[in-house]
């Protein structure tokens, strides 16, 4: 198989690094041999961040190039907007639908305006992240919402079951218990969505 490539980006403090992590072992788990990177950015609170993830059955380069995404799961609708670039043509977004604007910013899109062009732009599932992680007991869990979210896309060789798993290793008591459900939350969601894609 080629190498499989996912590609995440947020801003510092969103715990991206995280899921690069826990996505990592899970496919570990499944056989596959892992690469995980944080390339561009910085990991500090506001800043930019983007960490790829590439599997495959031999050590893959843990860079993502242009054009050669599978996945892009965005916690922030700027951020995902600036890493579409990376997307293959068949590539999926899935993205938190939820704007933060860089403190510095003197013009920033609308939300309504990024929606709209990362819609046109690829094949695109959106999250409402926060409200789901709110549910599941702590507003931090957004990352875990979009794990979820991943998930369900069927773009990626891991499963819920085994993300959970996963999870619960690393997290115990009450924060692996809110993250475990934030994870099934945000499972459900973008199943919800892709359905409804169909329909339409």
């Amino acid at each position: 198989m080629r190498p499989r490539s996912i590609v995440i980006a947020g801003v510092g403090g969103q715990g991206l690094l995280t899921m690069g992590s826990l996505l990592g072992e899970a496919l570990l788990r499944q056989g596959y041999r892992v690469s995980v990177g944080e390339v561009h950015g910085l990991s500090q609170r506001g800043g930019s961040v983007v960490v790829f993830v590439r599997y495959a059955e031999y050590q893959p380069s843990p860079v993502v190039a242009p054009g050669e995404g599978d996945v892009l799961v965005g916690l922030e609708l700027i951020e995902a907007a600036r890493r579409l670039h990376l997307l293959s043509r068949s590539g999926l977004a899935v993205v938190n639908d939820f704007l933060l604007p860089p403190p510095a910013a003197q013009k920033v899109p609308s939300r309504e305006e990024l929606v709209a062009s990362i819609g046109k732009a690829v094949k695109s599932v959106f999250v409402e992240a926060l409200p789901l992680a709110e549910k599941a007991g702590s507003p931090v869990a957004v990352n875990m919402v979009m794990l979820g979210a991943l998930a369900a896309c069927s773009r990626v060789d891991v499963s819920l079951d085994s993300l959970r798993n996963v999870v619960a290793a690393r997290f115990r008591g009450a924060v692996g218990a809110v993250n475990v459900r934030a994870l099934e939350l945000g499972y459900e969601e973008a199943l919800k969505k892709l359905r409804e894609q169909v329909q339409d």
